[in-house]
């Protein structure tokens, strides 16, 4: 059984093709093999990575690990663990991996400077850390909340902690500024219902390519997550 409390909006992200893409290929471009993406949920975003020769996907939850075996059992090149971050790593993979990438799983961590020492002790010499995670405080609503978000972060803080938990950020800037705009806006002034539903994200995602195209062109000054490389120097 997935005990994960967000699981109905993975489900209604699924049809954010547009935007997953956008997603991934932001990410792609930043990982070699053998790669570790952690928190994986229903492999929305991993079916966009599935070239990566050596690739194993992880969860914590145990009916996402299952609902994961099976999507990808037929990848030779996908290995499906059950992985908990903010726990002390598994020795099989101490320093084993080149890529650990994560896509908005660091908020669901309350300890979150654990969980990079962690990733840090699972990432080979000079390997790297993709993130994208939730940005800006000030964007905190109640649908983070019950879906068990600890935090948004800001550039600075991110910067940070990955700074003091041995590594040096080679890239970071926010992305989606659309998406930012609108996740505040439903929560703070209309005050509706402020759950993802699928009408959200058919409308959303037909923008996507305008969006996209305009955010290649022009680094933003907010936008409704972060993406950071980081590489592992200590």
């Amino acid at each position: 059984m997935i005990k994960y409390k967000g699981i109905s909006t993975l489900e209604v992200l699924v049809e954010a093709k547009n935007y997953n893409k956008w997603i991934s290929d932001e990410i792609k471009s930043h990982i070699s093999s053998p790669a570790l993406e952690v928190g994986a949920g229903t492999g929305n975003l991993t079916a966009h990575f599935l070239k990566i020769k050596s690739l194993h996907v992880s969860d914590q939850d145990a009916g996402l690990v299952k609902h994961l075996s099976k999507r990808f059992s037929q990848e030779k090149n996908i290995t499906v663990s059950q992985l908990d971050i903010a726990k002390i790593t598994p020795k099989r993979f101490l320093s084993f991996f080149s890529t650990i990438f994560a896509i908005n799983v660091l908020e669901h961590i309350e300890n979150d400077r654990q969980a990079f020492k962690h990733i840090h002790n699972m990432l080979k010499k000079n390997g790297k850390l993709v993130l994208l995670v939730p940005a800006k405080k000030i964007a905190f609503t109640k649908l983070d909340r019950e879906l068990g978000h600890f935090r948004r972060y800001e550039k600075n803080e991110l910067i940070e902690k990955l700074t003091e938990t041995g590594y040096k950020v080679e890239k970071i800037f926010f992305f989606n500024i659309v998406g930012l705009i609108s996740w505040y806006f439903r929560d703070k002034v209309k005050r509706e219902n402020i759950h993802l539903k699928p009408y959200h994200i058919a409308l959303f995602d037909k923008v996507v390519p305008l969006l996209r195209a305009i955010e290649s062109k022009i680094t933003m000054p907010i936008g409704i997550s972060l993406i950071v490389v980081a590489r592992k120097v200590a």
